[in-house]
């Protein structure tokens, strides 16, 4: 069993010592559960290495993955940039740890909104244009500060907001073929994610693949900063506007090529608004050459 580790302000603890004959049992029985709430729990520590943009290592050997944001990934515009502002914000810095609902991901990574002092690190890199607000429910606790931080970086045409950074309204973030990396087998899917701050709706629009299967989009709306995840294989759609939106490629099956492909998304008028090619570990905004 994991083991939590709470963060305790010491003026908090000073408060409970000089109001301990003051303050009812049960207030402090209340007071205690509500601290030890993973949601407002908090860690701290240092951070050792900086990966990415928003991913970092602490000394302690844990990785933690930013909350509510993606920043661009390697070879794409704006990658280097949006690391080399995350290092000289946190490394070999002491940091501490917000969580939201879920505290580590399916690769073990930590899932919190990082501070510096005061400072949200997270929030930084949106409002200085290096990153797009990235939400996966059930973690939403700031999307509202995140989205409007986007919005004004976009207004001013910050970072991959500029006519450098190429962002449309919908973004390809990710596409998982059927073998993954590390050669573990896994169900194929790609994720699309609204980096605009107005709800988009999907009827009409292709996602399809360079081997040729396409798959039309049915009505539904995306809101700002989410994600929907297009997952080869016949099921339910997952459509609840409160979880993470999931729809199936029944009719015909997504073959996301193992070692390299590319994924086009298409509007409705036939504009091409985005397409991630990869091979390997190796991702591009450009077709195969």
């Amino acid at each position: 069993m994991e083991t939590m580790k709470i963060y305790i302000s010491p003026p908090f603890i000073t408060f409970i010592k000089q109001t301990r004959h003051i303050i009812p049992a049960f207030i402090l029985l209340y007071l205690l559960f509500i601290i030890s709430d993973p949601a407002f729990s908090q860690e701290t520590g240092q951070v050792q290495k900086v990966y990415d943009g928003d991913t970092v290592l602490l000394s302690d050997g844990r990785k933690v993955r930013y909350l509510g944001i993606n920043t661009p990934e390697w070879q794409e515009p704006f990658y280097l940039k949006a690391k080399r502002i995350n290092e000289s914000l946190v490394m070999g810095k002491d940091v501490r740890l917000e969580f939201d609902e879920e505290r580590v991901d399916k690769y073990g990574r930590l899932l919190a909104y990082l501070y510096v002092r005061d400072q949200m690190v997270n929030a930084k890199l949106i409002e200085d244009g290096l990153a797009h607000a990235f939400f996966i429910p059930p973690n939403r606790k700031h999307h509202a500060l995140l989205l409007k931080l986007q919005a004004d970086a976009r207004e001013r045409k910050l970072g991959i907001w500029s006519k450098r950074g190429k962002m449309s309204v919908l973004k390809i973030t990710s596409v998982h073929p059927p073998i993954s990396a590390e050669g573990k087998s896994l169900q194929p899917y790609s994720r699309i994610a609204n980096i605009s701050n107005i709800k988009v709706n999907l009827a009409g629009y292709t996602l399809s693949s360079e081997t040729g299967p396409s798959y039309k989009f049915p009505d539904i709306e995306l809101a700002p900063g989410y994600t929907v995840l297009v997952v080869s294989g016949k099921k339910i759609n997952n459509l609840k506007s409160e979880g993470q939106l999931v729809i199936y490629w029944n009719d015909q099956p997504a073959k996301w090529d193992e070692e390299e492909d590319t994924a086009y998304l298409t509007a409705p008028d036939g504009t091409l608004i985005d397409l991630y090619h990869y091979k390997g570990r190796r991702v591009s905004r450009k077709p195969k050459q």
